[in-house]
């Protein structure tokens, strides 16, 4: 009698201790989700940052346009030599099944893969998913007939490309 309420204790123990554990690994990918998805966005404001001001430099220098920048990449505009722990600037670098950052150099586009299921900027991607980027011209102007007459380059904008715009084959 003794040793089946021993027994049973040690079941009631484990069973507990599995519901526990669970609730924390739960509660660990949730955080784990919500650093990387935090990890993103700051590193796209940094980008966007910086794209203002090589925007700026770029209007102030009569030798150079904003046009010419199209398609620059970005990452190139934060590293600083010091630093040893940088994302890939070459999307060949990163395996597919590695998270992190990287510029393609021949689509001309910034590429994060992350590592798990996430939603940036109202996009989701799943496992393996990559997110897109590219830098283009900022115009202002006005709109006549859905043409853009009259338009004047303002600064450099980071547009998302949709996964619906790349081929199996890029």
């Amino acid at each position: 009698m003794a040793d089946n309420r021993r027994r049973f204790r040690w079941l009631v123990a484990l069973a507990l201790l599995g519901f526990a554990m669970w609730f924390l690994l739960d509660a660990l990918e949730a955080t784990t989700e919500r650093a990387e998805r935090q990890g993103v966005r700051l590193m796209l404001n940094q980008v966007r940052s910086a794209l203002v001001v090589r925007g700026a430099e770029a209007t102030l220098v009569r030798d150079e346009t904003l046009e010419s920048l199209e398609g620059l990449n970005p990452l190139s505009l934060l590293k600083r030599e010091e630093d040893e722990a940088w994302p890939q600037e070459h999307c060949s670098a990163l395996a597919p099944d590695d998270r992190g950052w990287c510029f393609d150099i021949g689509q001309r586009w910034l590429v994060y893969q992350p590592a798990q299921s996430l939603v940036i900027e109202g996009r989701q991607r799943g496992n393996g998913e990559r997110f897109i980027w590219q830098v283009r011209v900022d115009y202002a102007g006005t709109v006549k007939n859905g043409k853009n007459t009259g338009k004047r380059a303002t600064g450099l904008k980071l547009v998302e490309i949709d996964s619906d715009q790349v081929s199996e084959t890029d």
